[in-house]
């Protein structure tokens, strides 16, 4: 009887350790804080070179959790933000304030509903923090950038792994979304083209633990022309690539402008500057009908097939003329 009764007991223990029929057959779907773009209940990474417009998107992310409406005019926020933390130790107080002023978040600073924390603050801060992991529940947490919360070598998969864990203790504290910028390898700076594994620098744990990825590359440093791919997307059926500009917009409103949508902006290689490439007079020459006929009411499908070229490429010349102008 002792050894049937502990059977038993060792029966149910380890039926325990796994989901319920009730609880699989009722589980939530996949819920989005930013439709189509930033997933609920999953970490998020923003990847791209240094310098190519990661923490301006990450804070126009911030922006539109706050605010409610579109991010860049088109992803629709479910459910505006109860609390946003974003830790960015790459940068001190004062640049920082500055960003957030162009982005008129500093509001939102006053009202406690945006905590920050720069190289500026005090100490070091772990994600396995107490402290944070209470701030954390219910809110939007940005790292700016992801790799500063791991310890060792970033292409280490045991390093990795136990960045990764850091991650989930944030999303099992609570936090609505986990999202963090992220180093592409500078080879990546030569690529014409977005995979997870030329996005992302360091060891290929980090991509296999996101729900999201998106990879950006900028192609006007002048105008802050951002294109932006998804590389990856657990569940959910991504949008095709698009473009953003920042300037002036950003320094007018605090906005991106989305100058080419998903659908309309082509492929990277397409628009990405050919270093030394001399200019040709037939493709200036296609210009100047392509603005001649988007005058004169021409669509951009149709002036695309008039001149036999991508519609993303009549978008992009067509948006350069505006900004000159």
């Amino acid at each position: 009887m002792q050894a049937a009764l502990i059977d038993d007991s060792g029966s149910k223990n380890w039926r325990d350790l796994f989901h319920s029929y009730d609880e699989e057959t009722n589980a939530p779907t996949a819920k989005f804080a930013i439709d189509g773009f930033l997933q609920e209940d999953g970490i998020t990474l923003i990847g791209g070179l240094a310098g190519h417009g990661k923490t301006l998107c990450m804070l126009a992310m911030v922006r539109a959790l706050l605010e409610g409406g579109k991010l860049f005019h088109h992803f629709a926020v479910t459910k505006k933000a109860e609390r946003v933390l974003y830790l960015i130790p790459d940068a001190g107080l004062g640049p920082f304030a500055a960003r957030l002023k162009t982005f008129r978040l500093e509001q939102y600073v006053r009202e406690e509903k945006l905590f920050c924390r720069t190289l500026s603050a005090q100490g070091q801060l772990s994600l396995n923090d107490p402290r944070l992991l209470e701030a954390a529940k219910g809110a939007d947490v940005f790292l700016d950038t992801a790799i500063r919360f791991m310890t060792g070598d970033e292409n280490s998969a045991a390093e990795q792994r136990a960045f990764a864990d850091n991650l989930f203790a944030l999303q099992r504290a609570g936090a609505r979304t986990i999202t963090g910028a992220h180093h592409s390898p500078k080879s990546f700076g030569k690529d014409t083209y977005m995979t997870l594994e030329n996005v992302l620098r360091g060891s290929g744990d980090i991509g296999a633990m996101l729900t999201t990825c998106w990879g950006l590359s900028q192609i006007d440093a002048d105008a802050t022309r951002i294109f932006v791919q998804n590389v990856k997307a657990r569940d959910f059926l991504p949008c095709e690539p698009f473009i953003v500009q920042g300037r002036p917009c950003i320094d007018q409103t605090g906005y991106f402008e989305l100058t080419n949508p998903p659908g309309f902006a082509g492929t990277l290689s397409e628009n990405k500057p050919q270093v030394g490439r001399p200019q040709n007079p037939e493709s200036e020459d296609k210009k100047l009908q392509a603005q001649e006929m988007h005058a004169s009411g021409n669509s951009y499908q149709e002036i695309a097939n008039a001149l036999g070229v991508p519609k993303s490429t009549v978008g992009f010349w067509l948006g350069k003329a505006k900004r000159v102008q």
